[in-house]
């Protein structure tokens, strides 16, 4: 007999497997990490390599950070729906 499989929504996906990678960046050796960045070709020692982004300056935050965009959309579409029916 076949297990049942659960479906999950792609966003629970998504924090599954970044909560997967963020644990392994955590439990990674220096030398691994330096490894890492030596195959993307990051240079380690200039402040302004890729590496350092999001450790030297801080992200622009976005809207969709603090709110949840969709519920707006979909409760501007039903206000919409609502003045052109009155």
């Amino acid at each position: 007999m076949r297990a049942k499989v659960k479906r999950v929504s792609p966003d629970t996906a998504l924090l599954r497997v970044l909560d997967a990678l963020a644990q392994e960046a955590i439990e990674a050796s220096d030398e691994e990490v330096i490894d890492a960045a030596t195959d993307l070709r990051m240079d380690l020692n200039s402040m302004h390599s890729a590496a350092f982004a999001g450790l030297m300056y801080f992200a622009r935050p976005q809207l969709s950070d603090f709110f949840d965009m969709e519920i707006s959309k979909r409760l501007r579409s039903t206000r919409a729906d609502d003045e052109n029916e009155g």
